[in-house]
C-alpha cells in the first residue's frame, strides 16, 4: 500500500475531528439547557454499560486484527483475518443481547433502566462492535478521508437525530438521547461497511485466507478481556462513584466536564487513531530504529501539554457555554485534563508490549490504575463531590502512564527523557489543583503563564523541531501547487 506521510494523514483526521468538535460545541449547550442534570447523566451512565459490555464482548480480537494486520499485504488474507477475529464478539453478543431482553421483560432481573431503554443498550452495543471492527479496517488502511468523513457523519446524525426530537417531544428525555444515539451509530455502520465493501464481502472468503491460527489470535486477544474490561472499570469508576455517593445530578455536571475535556480531541483521536498502526508497521520494517518512537513521543507530549494548560486557563469561558447548571464543571476539569494527556503519550511508551507480543503485561498497568482509581474515588468522593472524582481520576491516569512505560521499556527498552516529562507533569499538577478549588483570578493566569514557560523551557529542542517540521511541511506544499 502507497502510504502518504504522517503530516497529511494528521491534517485530514484532524480537519475532520475539529469540525465534528464544532458541531460538538453548538449542540452540547442547546443539550444542556433543554435537558435535566438527570436525564444526561443518566445518558452518560447508559454509554458507560455500553463500552464497558463492548471491551469485554470484542474478547480481545479487535487488538489481535491490528497486532497481526501487517504480517501480509494481500487482501484475502486481511479479510479473513477480519472475519476470523470478528466472528466470536458477534456470537457472543448475540447470546447475551437474548439473555439480557429476556430478563429484563420477564422481569427476573430488576435493571437499572426500564425494558425498552435494556433493548436499545444490546442494538447500541452490537452496533458498536461491529463499528468498532470496521472502523480499525479504515485506520489500519490509512483511510484518512474516510476516516474523517465518518467521524463527522456520526455526530451530524446525532444532531439531525436528536435535536428535532427533543424541541418536538419535551419528554421522555433518555428514551430520545438513546434513540438518537442508537440511531445515529447505526447510519455510520451501513455507509463504513459499504465503503469497505470488499474486505466485508463474505461471498469471497476462502477457507485458508487467513494463515494466522484462530488459537494465535486467542492466544494474543485473551489478555485484553481482563485488561480493557479493568481498563474500562478504571475509566467508569468515577461516574459509579457519583452515581453510588450523590446522584443523577452529579453524574451530569461531571460529564459536562468531560465534554469539555473532549477539545483535546483534535489532538488526541487524530494521533491516535494513526499511532498505533504506523507504530507496528514501522517496527515490522525496522525494528532497530528507536528514534522514531522517541520523536513520536517528544511531539505529542509538547502539544497535548500545552492544551491542557490551556483548556486550564480558560476553563470558566468553556463552562459558560454549559448553562449555569453545569457551573460546577469549571472547577471539574482541571485534573480530568490527565486523562487525554496521559493516555495520548502512553500510547507512544507502550508499543513494546505491542510490538513483543507481551498482551498478558497490560494486565497489570490496567489493575493498578484501576485500584489507584478505586481508593481515591472511596477517600475523595463523599468529601468533595465531583472534584473528588476528578482529582482521583487525574492521579489514576498518571499511574497509568507510569506502569504502561515501565513495564513496555522492560520488553523493548527506549530512552523517552522522562525526568523532564515528570517534571512537567509536576508543575501542571499544581496549577489543577489550584484552579480546582480557587475561583478565577489574576493568580490563575499568573500560573499558567509559569506552565507554559517551563514547557518551552524543557521542550525547547522539540518545539522548535516541530516549528522547523511545519514550515517545511508548507514549503513543499507551495512548491507542489506551484509547481503543478
Amino acid at each position: 500500500m502507497k502510504k502518504q506521510g504522517f503530516l497529511s494523514h494528521f491534517a485530514v483526521i484532524g480537519a475532520g475531528t475539529f469540525i465534528n468538535l464544532l458541531l460538538g460545541l453548538f449542540t452540547t449547550p442547546i443539550i444542556t439547557r433543554l435537558v435535566d442534570p438527570d436525564e444526561y447523566g443518566q445518558l452518560s451512565v447508559f454509554t458507560m454499560y455500553s463500552g464497558i459490555a463492548l471491551m469485554v464482548l470484542c474478547a480481545g480480537l479487535d487488538q489481535s486484527l491490528v497486532r497481526f494486520y501487517y504480517d501480509s499485504d494481500s487482501e484475502n488474507y486481511r479479510r479473513g483475518l477480519l472475519f476470523r477475529c470478528i466472528r466470536l464478539p458477534l456470537i457472543l453478543t448475540a447470546v447475551v443481547s437474548a439473555a439480557v431482553i429476556t430478563l429484563a421483560y420477564t422481569g427476573a432481573v430488576k435493571f437499572e433502566f426500564e425494558p425498552v431503554i435494556m433493548v436499545l443498550l444490546c442494538v447500541f452495543t452490537a452496533l458498536q462492535l461491529v463499528y468498532r471492527f470496521s472502523l480499525l479496517t479504515v485506520r489500519l488502511e490509512y483511510k484518512s478521508k474516510l476516516y474523517s468523513a465518518l467521524n463527522i457523519l456520526h455526530k451530524l446524525a446525532y444532531i439531525v437525530t436528536v435535536l428535532p426530537m427533543i424541541f418536538l417531544i419535551r419528554s421522555h428525555y433518555l428514551l430520545l438521547l438513546v434513540s438518537a444515539t442508537a440511531a445515529a451509530e447505526l447510519i455510520c455502520v451501513i455507509v463504513s461497511v459499504v465503503s469497505r465493501r470488499n474486505i466485508w464481502n463474505a461471498a469471497a472468503l476462502r477457507k485458508n485466507d487467513c494463515t494466522v491460527p484462530f488459537s494465535a489470535l486467542v492466544r494474543y486477544g485473551a489478555p485484553y478481556i481482563i485488561t480493557l474490561g479493568v481498563t474500562t472499570l478504571f475509566q467508569a469508576i468515577d461516574k459509579l462513584s457519583l452515581n453510588h455517593f450523590c446522584s443523577y445530578s452529579e453524574v451530569g455536571v461531571y460529564s459536562s466536564a468531560m465534554s469539555l475535556v473532549h477539545i483535546f480531541g483534535i489532538i488526541q483521536t487524530t494521533f491516535t487513531a494513526l499511532w498505533m498502526p504506523m507504530a507496528v508497521e514501522h517496527f515490522t520494517s525496522s525494528p532497530d530504529d528507536k528514534e522514531f518512537f522517541r520523536k513520536g513521543n517528544r511531539m505529542i507530549t509538547a502539544a497535548m501539554m500545552f492544551c491542557g494548560i490551556s483548556l486550564i486557563l480558560f476553563k470558566d469561558l468553556f463552562a459558560v457555554l454549559l448553562g449555569s447548571k453545569y457551573r460546577e464543571a469549571a472547577y471539574i476539569l482541571p485534573f480530568l485534563i490527565f486523562d487525554p494527556i496521559m493516555y495520548t503519550v502512553s500510547e507512544t511508551t507502550v508499543g513494546g508490549l505491542v510490538f513483543m507480543k507481551r498482551s498478558e503485561l497490560q494486565v497489570f498497568t490496567a489493575l493498578g490504575a484501576c485500584i489507584t482509581n478505586i481508593i481515591g474515588n472511596i477517600i475523595l468522593v463523599p468529601m468533595l463531590g465531583c472534584r473528588g472524582a476528578a482529582i482521583s481520576t487525574g492521579l489514576s491516569y498518571i499511574v497509568f502512564f507510569t506502569l504502561r512505560t515501565v513495564l513496555a521499556n522492560h520488553c523493548y527498552p527506549i530512552d523517552f527523557g522522562l525526568p523532564r516529562f515528570y517534571l512537567m507533569t509536576l508543575i501542571l499538577s499544581g496549577c489543577a489543583a489550584y484552579n480546582t478549588f480557587v475561583r478565577f483570578n489574576l493568580f490563575s493566569v499568573a500560573v499558567a503563564l509559569i506552565c507554559y514557560a517551563a514547557l518551552f523551557f524543557l521542550y525547547r529542542d522539540t518545539i522548535a523541531e516541530c516549528k522547523n517540521y511545519a514550515l517545511s511541511a508548507v514549503r513543499n506544499f507551495l512548491n507542489k501547487k506551484n509547481g503543478g
